[in-house]
């Protein structure tokens, strides 16, 4: 008896003018490169107005893209739907804006399978989310870290999440977050071009190497703390991402001695004010909506943790507003 279940994909093209199958592999990192060549040659992949395919054709952007495969339900990766509470700031038919609180994952991984923000979204939208990331990374179209609260935009199909995807390539998503500092910065706003990469001497931390990949954050001076001694001991700053490496902010605020105030990592041998999280998080997501021209912009305030960790910088500081 065959137990297996027919599943269907979409993909839209985008414009990295690359073979078929090095492209749907990296789409579906969770299937080697070889099954997806096998699918392609036994015409499990289908594109809009060809009748054959090959591994090595290059489709142009926006072409769409049938994938239909049968799959063994009992070894599916597909995370298991569990009802959580979701903070939704906004939702229509091709996307949601989450409001991400701290200590939640976004997506299952190694030793992590339940509990992130992916099984409540399944089991609030009834598995109806995009799949171009895989299974695992339902509608998951950028990330935040576990201890990051703030906007995080989800994606309902695969057309939107390829358009979205798209627009963040092309760095025309405005991401920008807040932070609570020590220290303050050379210049009022600045930018930190430096490359990112697994720290050679922690794998579990990262760090700006040589080797590592190309990371841009721009940074705006906010408000400056300044103690009875009239030293400045700590800011808050606006901080804009351009590029999406793990940890960057993290990283490139401590690369310029601007630790931010409470992070675990990359602030040893500070104060973190006891802190749950560290003093960061997304405040604002704006875009053009890719298939409407809309455009969208949300904010939220800062959570609780923050806003204690400002109040207790102001109480024991005299505040120097910029």
């Amino acid at each position: 008896m065959n137990n297996n279940l027919m599943v269907e994909r979409e993909f839209y093209m985008d414009n990295s003018e690359v073979r078929l199958d090095r492209w749907l592999a990296k789409q579906m990192p969770e299937y080697s490169r070889s099954q997806i060549v096998g699918w392609i040659t036994d015409r499990s992949v289908k594109a809009e107005s060809y009748s054959e395919l090959k591994p090595k054709t290059i489709l142009p952007a926006g072409t769409k893209i049938t994938l239909r495969i049968q799959t063994d339900p009992t070894n599916s990766k597909l995370p298991k739907s569990q009802s959580m509470p979701l903070d939704i700031i906004y939702e229509d038919e091709n996307m949601l804006i989450i409001n991400k609180p701290i200590d939640l994952i976004v997506h299952p991984g190694a030793g992590n399978q339940n509990n992130t923000l992916v099984n409540a979204l399944m089991a609030y939208t009834e598995g109806n989310l995009s799949d171009i990331a895989g299974p695992e990374r339902a509608g998951i179209v950028h990330r935040l870290d576990k201890d990051t609260s703030g906007l995080i935009l989800i994606a309902k199909n695969n057309r939107f999440h390829s358009a979205m995807t798209e627009l963040f390539k092309k760095r025309q998503v405005t991401r920008i977050y807040r932070a609570l500092v020590w220290n303050k910065p050379e210049t009022k706003t600045g930018t930190i071009d430096a490359p990112i990469g697994r720290d050679p001497n922690n794998r579990m931390k990262m760090a700006v190497t040589e080797n590592g990949k190309d990371a841009l954050t721009h940074f705006r001076l906010i408000k400056e703390f300044v103690n009875k001694h009239n030293q400045i001991i700590a800011s808050e700053l606006e901080v804009e991402l351009f590029t999406g490496r793990t940890h960057q902010i993290r990283v490139h605020l401590a690369y310029i001695n601007l630790p931010i105030i409470g992070d675990p990592i990359y602030n040893l041998n500070r104060d973190n004010f006891g802190m749950a999280a560290q003093a960061l998080y997304a405040a604002k997501l704006a875009f053009i909506h890719p298939l409407t021209d809309v455009s969208y912009q949300f904010e939220v305030q800062p959570p609780d943790y923050y806003r204690l960790a400002k109040e207790r910088l102001e109480n024991m500081t005299n505040v120097v507003f910029k």
